[in-house]
Formats: C-alpha cells, sequence, structure tokens
C-alpha cells in the first residue's frame, strides 16, 4: 500500500509512494531447478579425426546426428527440464539467459546452439540464437517449465583425446525483469563414448608355389593356428614366400565390447576357364560371439587367423587363378608344360613361362 510521508510535503510524498509502491512490485524472487538432466548415452565416435555432432530438439527429445559420421547407440529420446517456481513476482516478466558451463571431459565438446520449447511457461520475446541464447518469459504464478535443447559435438577417434564416460555442462542463468541474469543452477550431459570397431587384415593366405600331381588331385593345407604349409596327394611344395603363410586379422575397438564374428565354411577361386576351385577354410577362432581385451576407456584388440585347403589336380592345361581372398600361390605341372600360375595378392596376376 502507498503511503504518503507528510500532508505538508506533497509531492515529496507522492514521490516517495511511487518508489516505495516499485520496490514492493521487485521485492520477489524467483528460482530455478534443471528438474530432468539430459543425457545422450552410448556413442560411437567417427573413426578418423571429425566431431560428430548430436542434436537434441527440446521439443520432442529426439536426437538426430546432423554433422560427422559417429553413430548414437542410445534409442531413448532425451532433453533438460526446467522448472521456476516464483515467490511474489507480481507481473514481472522472467530473464532468462543459457550458454555453455565447465569444462567438457574427454572426447565431449563444447555445447552450443541452444533452442528451448514451452512446457507451461509462455515466451514473452523469441529467444536469441547461437552458444549462449537470451529471452524472456511471461509473469506466471507459482511454477512455469520449459525445455532445453543443444548441439552435443563429439571427437572422432584420432583426436587424440581419450574415450569413455564424458560430460559437457551448460547453465540457465534466471532474473526478474530489469535485471541482468547472472545466477541460476547448471547441469552436465552425459555420454559413454565408444571407439568404433575395425577389423583388419595384415596378412593374406599365402600358398606358395606348387608342383601338381602326375595324376588325380592332391592339396595344399595352411594350419589355421601355426600357418605352416602341408602339400598332399602327390602335390609338391616347391618354394613358398613365406614361414607362416596363413591369413591374419585383428578386431579392434573400445575395450571390453562385445561383438559377433562369423567365417564361412569356404570360398571359391575362379579361373580363366570359368570353373571354380573351392578353398575351405580352417579358423583359429570359430564363429561366435566375444570380448575385445581391456576396459571402458581403453583400446581394445581380438586378434584371429584363417587357414585352408585349396584342391591341386592334374590337368593338361593351366590358367590364371583369380581369389576373393588375399594370397599368393603358383602352381606348376612338372613333367609336360613347365608352364606356372602365379598369384599375387587381390587381382593382381600374371603367368611366368
Amino acid at each position: 500500500m502507498c503511503v504518503r510521508k507528510a500532508v505538508f510535503a506533497v509531492a515529496l510524498g507522492v514521490l516517495s509512494a511511487l518508489v516505495l509502491c516499485g520496490s514492493a512490485q521487485a521485492a520477489g524472487s524467483v528460482t530455478g531447478v534443471i528438474t530432468t538432466a539430459a543425457a545422450l548415452g552410448n556413442v560411437v565416435s567417427a573413426a578418423d579425426n571429425t566431431d560428430t555432432i548430436f542434436t537434441v530438439n527440446p521439443s520432442t527429445g529426439m536426437v538426430s546426428r546432423t554433422g560427422g559420421t559417429g553413430l548414437r547407440l542410445t534409442t531413448a529420446n532425451t532433453r533438460a527440464l526446467v522448472t521456476l517456481t516464483c515467490n511474489a513476482c507480481g507481473k514481472a516478466h522472467v530473464a532468462i539467459k543459457i550458454g555453455p558451463a565447465g569444462t567438457p571431459t574427454l572426447r565431449a565438446r563444447t555445447l552450443t546452439n541452444f533452442t528451448v520449447a514451452m512446457g507451461s511457461a509462455v515466451l514473452n520475446t523469441t529467444p536469441t540464437t547461437g552458444s549462449t541464447i537470451t529471452f524472456k518469459l511471461n509473469s506466471f504464478t507459482n511454477t512455469a517449465t520449459f525445455y532445453v535443447g543443444f548441439d552435443y559435438p563429439i571427437a572422432g577417434d584420432t583426436s587424440g583425446l581419450n574415450s569413455g564416460a564424458a560430460s559437457s555442462g551448460f547453465y540457465v542463468d534466471i532474473a526478474l525483469d530489469r535485471q541482468l541474469p547472472t545466477t541460476g543452477p547448471t547441469s552436465t550431459v552425459a555420454a559413454s563414448v565408444f571407439r568404433p570397431i575395425s577389423l583388419s587384415n595384415p596378412r593374406g593366405l599365402q600358398f606358395g608355389t606348387v608342383v601338381r600331381p602326375s595324376s588325380g588331385t592332391g592339396s595344399v593345407a595352411i594350419d589355421a593356428s601355426s600357418g605352416a604349409l602341408t602339400p598332399g596327394g602327390g602335390a609338391v611344395a616347391l618354394t613358398s614366400n613365406c614361414t607362416t603363410c596363413n591369413a591374419t586379422y585383428a578386431v579392434t575397438g573400445e575395450g571390453g565390447q562385445a561383438f559377433s564374428l562369423t567365417i564361412p565354411g569356404s570360398f571359391n577361386l575362379t579361373t580363366s576357364g570359368g570353373t571354380p576351385i573351392t578353398v575351405a577354410l580352417a579358423t583359429s577362432t570359430p564363429t561366435g560371439s566375444y570380448n575385445l581385451n581391456s576396459n571402458l576407456g581403453f583400446s581394445g584388440t581380438f586378434p584371429f587367423s584363417i587357414g585352408g585347403t585349396m584342391p591341386v589336380a592334374y590337368r593338361p592345361r593351366t590358367a590364371p587363378i583369380a581369389a576373393p581372398l588375399p594370397f599368393r600361390s603358383s602352381i606348376i605341372r612338372s613333367s609336360r608344360s613347365g608352364r606356372s600360375e602365379n598369384v599375387a595378392g587381390v587381382g593382381s596376376f600374371d603367368r611366368r613361362a
């Protein structure tokens, strides 16, 4: 209620009354809390040095990849919910400022491009855009809510940053109208970042140079574990370019993570005559589910190797062999034509006299 200080000082009394009423109107307070924190969940970073951008939609909570080649494994929606409480705020508007807070950890980058969607709160001004945004809400009684979205960059696998449990934060500063918002709650957005899984093949099957049998069908076998090459059935290993001739592989990725391994039982070689040669494969590790060694936050590996048996048959003419699996092999008819066939790597063939 407005009261004049003295009858004989009407002008001063009116002025004092106005200031007091103005002070009473601004005597309220507003507080905020981030009721629900956002969480990105499990993500796989890009295999190179580029960032992957995951965008959180404040209206729906849907998360989409808007840049880069990483993947989000978690499918659940997520968004941050802010709840404001006003105490005797009257008709005052509420000023809001949102921006990044703290230092991102591990492969998390600084949150950018904040956006908002109203719950029970009502916008008074249009939010600005960018890494720091401001806007005002209409006055409200008791409580009001709104949601926060953002862009969440995740660093690539060759960035030099560690994988694992990462986080990046933001603040929500709150003040009554005509005051600068400088204080308010903060929240972190968690993300479990995994290295991408990959398969390398340092060495292919190498059958060497083999003499065909004078009749019938022989074979050349490579032990999957030791890599030892053993001819049989009249075939003779004339020369070999390897001491261990098996194919070697390595699965790499985030330590401790599960993966499934499927290896075919055979594959076909083709010849210029069109008659395929079936190579039966043998493996050091059978088809199944496995885990990379080490733990989350560290690189894990899983090596395995493949051997196989290639039939070597007598025939009056020889033909170049093309292999879908990388290997080196030469087959020589010893007694009649003296011609040999060479395969060195995938798709590189030659015949020598």
